[in-house]
């Protein structure tokens, strides 16, 4: 039989579990390697394989339900899938609780929605038709941008030090040369690369204040913004279908490997790294300011570049590449150092 002590012990276990949960949740550099981990290998292998997915005997597709491209389609399970598990997926059962918080901070968090759907469906077409390597190298000018807009909105007294500044240029300089001369160079994949960096700038700033205004955590402010994004995201298909109808059609009707949508294990894999993803990245903006987010977020797309190169082949690395990538890391270096 169990004794007073150990009935007490029990009873106060989930007590001392959530308090080191909430340390680990506070720890910015855990959540910050994490975040760059699960990008670097869950998320780039998990959604370019989902966009360059192509039907064959051995790996069988299924059968378009939708009449939306690959790209609308991930933005879609992304959002709907993220959400179901930000409801689901939680050591607090009471998921009414959770959906009622949801719809709470939906309005808090609807401009910095907006930048995510932007920023997701801008990405997802960017990596399918330049790749990863060109599409996280045009994405090194997210440090300035986010360095403009914090100046826009909160004034030159938010800047941090100039010797932090200066670390900006390496970093940016050395993803840009990391994979210099590319060959899949496309107007559209670029514009699209050039887009999505703008909005993730712009949602670096505004999720920090509005995260800031209302108290609310990570994960809240995740499930919240892909909430609306989802919204945005059905409200988009919608319109594209009736003002496209006949591309619709053919989506649905073409023969062809790539006109199959991936099979379920596929789908529900992509939708897992993302929901990471998001998770630690809205927990990470929540401890450390935009710039220095934006900064390790210049470092994770390098991240990205070199994974997904090993993964999915390509150009080998030229010593301006390497050199890049070597200059990249030691911006990054310096920018820890001179900010503490």
């Amino acid at each position: 039989m169990l004794t007073t002590l150990a009935i007490s012990q029990l009873q106060d276990a989930p007590k001392s579990i959530i308090p080191s949960l909430s340390a680990l949740s506070s720890n910015v550099q855990l959540i910050g390697t994490a975040w760059l981990v699960s990008s670097a290998l869950f998320t780039t292998y998990s959604t370019t394989t989902f966009l360059k997915f192509e039907s064959t005997s051995s790996i069988p597709g299924r059968r378009k339900m939708f009449p939306v491209d690959r790209s609308t389609l991930l933005t879609l399970y992304r959002f709907s899938g993220s959400l179901l598990l930000g409801l689901v997926a939680h050591t607090n059962l009471n998921i009414l609780a959770r959906i009622q918080e949801t719809l709470e901070l939906c309005p808090t968090f609807f401009v910095p929605a907006i930048f995510l759907f932007i920023a997701n469906y801008s990405n997802s077409v960017s990596l399918d038709r330049i790749g990863i390597s060109l599409t996280y190298t045009s994405k090194c000018a997210i440090p300035l941008v986010t360095l403009l807009l914090t100046v826009a909105s909160d004034g030159v007294q938010a800047l941090p030090n100039i010797k932090v500044l200066l670390t900006l240029i390496p970093i940016a300089l050395g993803i840009a040369t990391s994979s210099w001369n590319h060959p899949t160079f496309e107007p559209l994949g670029f514009l699209a690369a050039m887009t999505s960096c703008t909005a993730q700038s712009a949602l670096n700033v505004s999720c920090k204040k509005a995260m800031n205004k209302v108290g609310a955590s990570g994960p809240a402010a995740q499930r919240a913004m892909v909430a609306v994004g989802l919204v945005i995201a059905l409200a988009y298909s919608t319109i594209k279908a009736i003002t496209h109808p006949s591309s619709s059609s053919s989506s649905l009707n073409d023969d062809g490997g790539k006109n199959m949508d991936p099979p379920a294990s596929l789908s529900m894999a992509a939708v897992l790294a993302y929901h990471m993803e998001y998770v630690l990245s809205f927990s990470f903006v929540k401890l450390v300011q935009p710039i220095t987010y934006s900064a390790c977020d210049a470092v994770r797309r390098l991240a990205i570049i070199i994974s997904g190169h090993y993964m999915f082949g390509g150009p080998p690395f030229t010593l301006l590449n390497i050199l890049g990538i070597a200059l990249a890391l030691s911006g990054a270096l310096a920018y820890s150092i001179f900010n503490h």
